[in-house]
């Protein structure tokens, strides 16, 4: 029997130094997740914004800009637009969730009824009429039925509230995290590049292109229309006059967000025109509510293909998945995260599908 083979050879000896130095590299790895940790949240999102927003660099570094001058300038504008509005808006969205929670239950318990012109429309107002009915609970059970579904939602949006008050640290650095990519991304870029083609060929490496096309679907079509049809569904109540309207706009974003069709933004605006409706009638502000309403809630049929064009292939369902998956994982951030990150799982693996048939990356990831 030989020295190697007994165990105590060369073979053996590197086994186990290679063995010692792979476990030393994962303790390593292990500390810096550990020292990471807690600002994991803010970098991700921090790089997710950077990868959106690239464009809007580029445009201003194309118009003279130094690199880092842009990034100053966009950084400002988040600040401003973004951070600020979140930090003012934070501390009382909560109790502005709840107080109108506790009025909406408070008026259907009152059983409401439907004004006589829409019970007396043709054809459609006996359905309505039923509708209505099953709605407010005119009866002890449908009215069990109806508090059993709400006290979830007024939970779940009452908990993305203080998600929102919670996130204002991480949101923060994750604006640090994009100005500095924005500042210096080209050389990032190369790094990350450079490390994917070492670790599998120049196949891993454009793999960047179909992540940051996967971001930008996500972002531009999803959050985006999401944030447009809050903002302007926040605008229109407030000019005609109906209380806690920045609210109203953030449940409408929470609801464009969560791709559950627009009859549940419909509710938004049909319940600020009832308000108006039972303050003052069918006055100008009430006919403005309704037809900016219907203008926000289908806003999303034009805006969202314009937006995403042929950047994401990504199913329904998995957006689905990756809000609610992402909301429960990490909080309010979560709800752009989660779907941004299966997006990039999707396309990776559409990718690699491709690369087997020899399609290779699709070029329209590095839109």
């Amino acid at each position: 029997m030989t020295q190697d083979s007994a165990g105590g050879g060369p073979g053996t000896q590197a086994l186990v130094e290679k063995f010692a130095i792979l476990l030393l590299f994962s303790l390593f790895l292990a500390g810096v997740y550990l020292v990471l940790r807690p600002f994991l949240l803010g970098i991700v999102f921090g790089g997710i914004l950077a990868i959106a927003a690239w464009p809007v660099r580029e445009w201003l570094v194309n118009r003279g800009l130094p690199p880092a001058a842009a990034a100053a300038v966009m950084l400002l504008a988040l600040l401003l637009f973004v951070l600020v509005p979140v930090m003012v808006a934070a501390p009382g969205l909560e109790l502005e969730l709840r107080q109108l929670a506790a009025r909406g239950e408070a008026w259907v318990a009152t059983r409401p009824q439907l004004p006589g012109w829409i019970t007396a429309l043709p054809l459609i107002g006996d359905s309505i009429a039923t509708a209505w009915q099953g709605l407010t609970g005119n009866s002890p059970d449908s009215h069990a039925m109806l508090m059993s579904y709400a006290h979830p939602a007024r939970a779940f949006f009452i908990d993305a509230a203080v998600g929102l008050a919670s996130s204002a640290l991480h949101l923060l650095i994750a604006l640090i995290i994009a100005t500095s990519l924005w500042a210096r991304g080209e050389a990032v870029v190369g790094v990350l590049t450079d490390i994917l083609v070492r670790l599998g060929g120049s196949w891993l490496g454009g793999l960047t292109d179909v992540a940051a096309g996967a971001v930008r679907g996500v972002f531009y079509g999803i959050v985006g229309t999401a944030t447009i049809q809050g903002l302007l569904m926040s605008f229109g109540l407030l000019v005609a006059g109906v209380p806690a309207s920045g609210t109203l706009g953030f449940v409408t974003l929470i609801l464009a967000i969560s791709q559950f069709g627009s009859f549940l933004v419909n509710v938004v605006w049909a319940g600020a025109a009832w308000y108006v409706y039972s303050n003052s009638g069918m006055d100008p502000a009430f006919w403005f509510v309704v037809v900016w309403g219907l203008f926000v809630t289908y806003l999303e049929t034009f805006l969202k293909p314009l937006l995403i064009g042929a950047r994401m292939r990504l199913p329904m369902m998995l957006v689905i998945l990756g809000v609610f998956g992402g909301f429960i994982s990490f909080g309010f951030l979560g709800l752009f995260i989660g779907p941004t990150l299966l997006a990039v799982a999707y396309e990776i693996l559409a990718a690699w599908r491709g690369s087997a048939t020899g399609a290779g990356p699709r070029a329209s990831g590095s839109a």
